[in-house]
């Protein structure tokens, strides 16, 4: 557990010395930005827009750095060469695939709290201080999204090419925040058939609907009808198995 955690430091500090965190300063700038532009042209509750624009922006921000910066992680330390003396210590591959993994997910930790403050203080100016509270689940399921999409920008960057590294990790993302609205139209309008087919896919293709919880919170409908317990089972169960096909993947990988 140790090697794990020492590998996930050096991966955190890695990505903080490639000043990853100004990502999250621009989220600042973009989300007062954008929420004081959008509350003078919109009538609606002030408070409602906010945090919809905010939370959404939180998830793409996450999804977007978990992406651009996982499938970099190991290819660089490749075509570096600096993963090498770190394999020639008593450090197992699957150690190093876990501590990359988990030293991307800290970074994911810090940056939602960094952007949840933002929002937090927007909410405030407005008068709505005590909606984060409320938004907490959405916050979680989010950073369950966010581990997932890391897993898998890991497993690429564990065995391709970042750059199809990237098309892969992206179409993962866009199939899982899709998936739901695409069967419901298909079961609407198709044959018996292809239903069957479509249902069957639901159950291997990812399905992010668990996670999308934010609108429920915002407008008032609290936890009616969402279990976080199977939202997180969900999560974990997809983020060891896709961990389990990168640690495979990597100690078949010839590193010269």
């Amino acid at each position: 557990m140790g090697k794990i955690l020492l590998v996930a430091r050096y991966t955190f500090l890695e990505m903080v010395r490639h000043k990853v965190l100004y990502a999250f300063v621009f989220f600042a700038f973009f989300i007062l930005g954008l929420g004081v532009a959008i509350t003078q042209m919109t009538i609606g509750n002030e408070i409602d827009i906010i945090s919809d624009i905010g939370l959404g922006t939180i998830e793409i921000f996450s999804t977007v750095i978990a992406i651009f910066m996982g499938i970099f992680i190991i290819q660089k330390e490749l075509s570096l060469r600096t993963l090498h003396p770190l394999l020639a210590r008593p450090l197992t591959r699957p150690q190093y695939i876990i501590g990359k993994f988990v030293g991307m997910l800290l970074l994911a930790v810090v940056g939602i709290l960094f952007m949840t403050a933002i929002l937090w203080l927007m909410l405030r100016f407005y008068g709505g201080a005590d909606r984060i509270v409320i938004y907490l689940p959405a916050l979680y399921t989010i950073f369950l999204q966010t581990a997932l999409v890391i897993s898998v920008a890991v497993l690429c960057s564990s065995f391709v090419e970042p750059a199809v590294g990237a098309l892969f990790t992206i179409s993962f993302y866009l199939i899982g925040a899709t998936s739901y609205n695409l069967v419901y139209l298909i079961n609407r309008r198709s044959s018996e058939e292809l239903k069957r087919v479509v249902n069957f896919m639901r159950y291997i293709l990812p399905d992010f609907s668990h996670f999308n919880i934010k609108d429920n919170l915002i407008y008032g409908k609290g936890l009616e009808n969402i279990s976080l317990s199977f939202a997180t089972l969900y999560a974990v169960a997809g983020i060891l198995i896709v961990l389990a096909v990168a640690v495979i993947a990597f100690n078949k990988k010839e590193i010269n």
